[in-house]
């Protein structure tokens, strides 16, 4: 990590690209909860908490709302590592979700610069790739997991909902 071993919440909002109004939102909810100056009252954030902020940004673009992210985070079996590794294999499968509509938006352009006759077919399989690379499997995964989540009540649930994430995290590193 840099030298630096606290950032005021104005540094930190301007580092990350992430507003001051969300860091606090952060810190009011628990999620990220900072220490504070104890001579003026001012959040100060530590290098343990920019490693938990980059896991929250991670998990939030994996689609995770705040409460399951904090749920995650203070779950036995969490660990960085695993969000990284969550994180590759999300990215991973959007890449090549990405590469497979570059080929066939390729092969349809060839074909019109041709002057080729372009069936209604092939447009479909765009379409069909443009909207699987909207939502990858492990978001579609996700879904599935929140959906069975709202079905089941109490301490049940959070047991489940532990098993699931360590099961998704577990997919993600296949």
């Amino acid at each position: 990590m840099s030298e630096k071993t606290n950032w005021k919440v104005g540094e930190l909002a301007k580092q990350t690209g992430l507003s001051v109004r969300t860091l606090h939102y952060y810190d009011q909810i628990g999620l990220l909860v900072p220490s504070r100056n104890k001579g003026n009252g001012h959040r100060l954030y530590t290098e343990t908490n920019i490693v938990r902020l980059q896991q929250i940004v991670a998990l939030k673009q994996l689609g995770f709302p705040l409460d399951e992210i904090k749920g995650f985070l203070q779950s036995t079996d969490y660990s960085p590592g695993r969000v990284i590794n969550l994180h590759i294999g999300q990215l991973r499968e959007h890449i090549k979700s990405q590469q497979n509509l570059c080929r066939q938006l390729e092969i349809i352009a060839e074909s019109l610069q041709s002057q080729n006759e372009v069936t209604a077919e092939q447009f479909i399989e765009i379409i069909e790739a443009v909207k699987s690379t909207e939502k990858c499997p492990l978001a579609r995964e996700q879904e599935n997991i929140r959906k069975h989540r709202e079905e089941r009540p109490g301490q049940e649930t959070n047991r489940q909902t532990e098993q699931e994430w360590h099961n998704l995290q577990s997919y993600a590193v296949e």
